[in-house]
């Protein structure tokens, strides 16, 4: 029955998300064509050429556009990822799914694995769209840049493979945050719409808001404390005062798990009972 579920939430979920992958897909070739324009422009600079000032200035213009339509894209499926998942457990559709002969456990990992999925291809899609805009760059920007790039390729392989230890403990503190964020914004909403019978969706969002407040305070509270790394130093890793960065990572890993299991726990709970449906 799992297989069934997470089939019918990836095909549900991608029905929202396919228009996200084809524009992410049309601007990695607006970026790779603004790349070769801009290169082109550079060059008209250096050799005077008419209209050369208007056309840089038009690339740097579309350069700019597109690298803030890539950032927005991660927000976009992550909004409609949570929005896709209040829909299926709260609203009209709510009825379907609880009636499916799956229990609450079921339901919540289904939802996760689909979500996981379609983010790794999402990023994929998007890496993949970089690496046609760094195409751009490397045949507009010549010899040159292609030189510069190859040494900032090879001092950055040196620099992983001396901190390789490092480098993967920091993926897995990414990764254990990014679960737990999706398990803490889920259960917010699941929690938010049980408490109420109208306005589902605004004691959804008002939840999560909540919840992302409370649990940060206590967190940078803690770390001010010194009982816990300071979650909110930008310089990740780093914790507190004379914490090593390997101990620093270990210890948010390790609450990152225990918050998962907390709210994956509540979710589960909340979805037995089922949620008011609207």
């Amino acid at each position: 029955m799992f297989l069934k579920l997470f089939k019918h939430d990836f095909r549900g979920l991608g029905r929202w998300l396919w228009p996200v992958m084809i524009g992410i897909g049309g601007a990695a070739v607006l970026g790779f064509v603004n790349m070769l324009v801009l290169g082109g422009a550079g060059r008209g600079m250096d050799n005077q050429r008419p209209g050369a000032e208007a056309l840089l200035a038009a690339s740097l213009g579309g350069t700019a556009l597109i690298a803030m339509a890539l950032a927005a894209a991660a927000t976009v499926i992550a909004v409609l990822i949570f929005v896709r998942f209040y829909k299926s457990m709260v609203t009209d559709e709510a009825y379907l799914t609880f009636t499916l002969p799956a229990t609450a456990g079921q339901l919540i990992g289904s939802k996760f694995l689909s979500a996981a999925v379609w983010t790794l291809i999402g990023g994929a899609v998007t890496a993949s769209a970089c690496l046609a805009i760094f195409c751009g760059i490397l045949i507009s920007g010549g010899e040159d840049a292609r030189d510069f790039f190859s040494y900032f390729w090879k001092d950055l392989g040196e620099v992983l493979s001396e901190n390789l230890g490092t480098f993967l403990l920091f993926l897995l503190f990414t990764v254990s945050g990014v679960i737990r964020s999706y398990f803490q914004i889920s259960c917010a909403i699941l929690f938010g719409a049980s408490v109420v019978r109208k306005n589902k969706a605004l004691a959804a969002v008002g939840m999560v808001l909540a919840v992302n407040f409370v649990l940060n305070l206590i967190l940078s509270v803690a770390g001010v404390a010194g009982l816990l790394p300071l979650m909110f130093n930008l310089s990740y890793g780093v914790g507190a005062e004379g914490m090593p960065v390997e101990a620093s990572l270990w210890i948010q890993i390790a609450l990152n798990a225990v918050l998962t299991a907390v709210f994956w726990w509540w979710s589960w709970r909340i979805a037995k009972k089922s949620v008011n449906i609207e």
